[in-house]
């Protein structure tokens, strides 16, 4: 009895690493789609290269820009983590972007938040210095995590905001 309770523990976690896996693949085919429909050139790496999910540039590419995909279904947050997170300088011509996408139902037209790299690492590390300042300069609960959640609340200004990234005529 054991043994299957093993069994169907495993499996709910199997599945649930799946269903992750394809909710992020679906945001980086919306987020390719949406580029390619805008006139700029876009490939997918499906997780095989470290922080970058898309490579995309402009029609006669001249311009390439490095992209961070993260997606979630329409209720909770983003996830990522806070390692090379800190105090960074907007670089004169960024080329490195993060699109959170939503989703949201089954029927919904996914949204898209368009961020700078060095905008977005600048409010990881902002938010969780907050979040240490709370609570006595350790995590609450796993002093040893990485992980960091990001709310939609903390990307309004972002929203739709594809023109940042320069590679559109």
């Amino acid at each position: 009895m054991i043994t299957n309770n093993l069994d169907t523990k495993s499996k709910n976690t199997s599945s649930r690493g799946a269903r992750n896996q394809q909710v992020a693949r679906a945001g980086e085919h919306y987020v390719a789609a949406e580029l390619n429909k805008r006139g700029a050139y876009a490939v997918t790496f499906a997780g095989n290269m470290p922080k970058i999910d898309l490579l995309a540039c402009d029609s006669d590419q001249s311009r390439t820009i490095h992209i961070q995909v993260k997606t979630k279904r329409s209720r909770g947050s983003w996830h990522s983590t806070i390692v090379g997170c800190g105090v960074m300088i907007e670089p004169a011509d960024e080329t490195k972007f993060w699109v959170f996408v939503d989703l949201g139902a089954c029927n919904a037209t996914p949204r898209y938040w368009v961020v700078p790299d060095w905008w977005m690492l600048n409010d990881i590390h902002r938010d969780h210095q907050e979040y240490l300042s709370r609570h006595g300069g350790k995590r609450a609960k796993n002093p040893d995590s990485k992980h960091h959640s990001i709310q939609e609340k903390r990307l309004t200004k972002w929203l739709g905001k594809w023109e940042i990234l320069g590679i559109f005529e």
